[in-house]
């Protein structure tokens, strides 16, 4: 028993020697502090933090930078003060996704536009093949769509399982951004990988006025 014990002794302090005598080696790195400020909203931190020199273009190891974390949280202000220090709006993380994307995603139209209107490129796909409009439509984003078919985002675009921002629209039932993507041309013939167009998914769903807008068009 004497001798188990000092063995889970030694183990312990195996583990713990390095964090007391090497406690850098587990500090937070600066990269990683300046994601954490800027999706948390802390622009004194974040301004501090770009000041003493660390890269506005820092990605983590999953590929985020602190631009994709503002735009994910809705960080007007951060993503704003990000841009102004040369923050590259077209940077993928690992998951292939943009700042523009992530602000698609959740309805952050302000966002949206201000990445639009330092280059972010509209209609780069994920790793799964998925676009801004695509999330958007998907999500019910309605002004998000709205903005991104005004830029003349392509409508049509796939993903790996062949969904469109269509398909997408109509299987969660949002008849306004249906008709909205319907308007500007969107093909409601395309089809998914198991063969299904807007229509099959929406009546699968019972998403009735998605299926008349659909029928009608």
């Amino acid at each position: 028993m004497r001798i188990a014990a000092k063995s889970g002794l030694m183990l312990l302090l195996c583990c713990l020697l390095p964090a007391i005598l090497l406690p850098g080696v587990f500090a937070q790195e600066p990269g990683d502090e300046l994601l954490k400020a800027a999706a948390q909203g802390n622009l004194e931190k974040l301004t501090q933090l770009l000041d003493r020199g660390v890269a506005v273009n820092t990605q983590n190891k999953a590929g985020w930078t602190a631009l994709m974390k503002a735009s994910l949280e809705g960080r007007a202000d951060i993503v704003k003060a990000l841009l102004t220090r040369g923050a590259d709006v077209n940077i993928k993380g690992r998951a292939g996704w943009t700042a523009l994307m992530q602000a698609a995603q959740f309805g952050h139209l302000g966002i949206v536009e201000m990445l639009a209107g330092k280059g972010a490129r509209l209609d780069d796909q994920s790793v799964n093949g998925s676009t801004g409009l695509m999330f958007a439509a998907l999500n019910g984003h309605a002004k998000v769509v709205n903005f991104l078919l005004g830029k003349n985002a392509k409508i049509d675009l796939q993903d790996r399982l062949g969904r469109t921002a269509l398909i997408l629209a109509a299987s969660e039932g949002h008849a306004g951004i249906v008709q909205q993507l319907l308007a500007k041309g969107a093909n409601a013939t395309l089809t998914n990988t198991s063969g299904k167009t807007a229509l099959d998914v929406a009546g699968a769903e019972g998403h009735l006025q998605v299926v008349k807008l659909l029928e009608g068009n």
